[in-house]
């Protein structure tokens, strides 16, 4: 087995730690419900707003430029 490493980009980066809000009622929504990574490099992070209950889905392309 080999562990394969690539360096995230800075954009990339930016994806999984830029602050999300419910697209319903604008309230933080703070953790994903589910994360599931899609072969092809996708990563869906699947979300509940606590404040509406409102269902989303972010998407976070892992795909060289």
């Amino acid at each position: 087995m080999q562990l394969h490493c690539n360096p995230t980009r800075p954009s990339a980066f930016g994806a999984f730690s830029s602050p999300t809000r419910c697209a319903n009622c604008d309230e933080w929504l703070v953790a994903p419900l589910l994360t599931e990574f899609v072969e092809g490099g996708e990563i869906r992070h699947h979300w509940v707003c606590d404040g509406c209950g409102e269902t989303s889905c972010t998407v976070v392309s892992l795909a060289a430029d």
